[in-house]
C-alpha cells in the first residue's frame, strides 16, 4: 500500500476524527494543556507531520486527532494529509463512514498525484 500526501481542507478532514479532543481528554496526555502548547507550536511553525487519514469508499480513519483540533482552533482552511486507502474489512471500532462527496474528494486527491 502506497500513501500520497496532499493538502486538504480542515473541515472535511475533520469529519473523520475518531474524537474531539477539545471535549475528550486522554488518559496519556494533559489535553487542554499539550493543546495549548500545540497550538502555539503550530501556529508558529506550521503542521510538519501530516495528519493520516485512511479510506475506502465504506469509511475512514483519521490519526491525527490533536492536530486536526489544533487546526480547527487556528481556522486553519487546510492540513498536510497522508492518504492511504484501506481494504473494505476489517472495519475498525473508530471508523467513521465516508460520504460520497468525501470520497470524490478523496479519490480526486490520489488520481492527481499519480498522473
Amino acid at each position: 500500500m502506497r500513501s500520497v500526501a496532499v493538502r486538504l481542507p480542515t473541515t472535511l478532514v475533520a469529519r473523520y476524527r475518531a474524537v474531539d479532543r477539545e471535549a475528550v481528554g486522554s488518559a496519556l496526555v494533559d489535553t487542554p494543556a499539550h493543546l495549548d502548547r500545540l497550538t502555539s507550536d503550530i501556529g508558529q511553525r506550521g503542521i510538519f507531520v501530516p495528519l493520516n487519514l485512511r479510506f475506502n469508499q465504506k469509511f475512514a480513519t483519521l490519526d491525527g486527532n490533536h492536530r486536526i483540533a489544533v487546526a480547527l482552533r487556528l481556522g486553519l482552511d487546510h492540513v498536510p494529509v497522508a492518504l492511504d486507502q484501506l481494504p473494505a474489512y476489517p472495519r475498525t471500532g473508530h471508523a467513521k463512514p465516508m460520504a460520497d462527496a468525501d470520497h470524490r474528494v478523496l479519490i480526486d486527491a490520489w488520481e492527481a498525484l499519480e498522473r
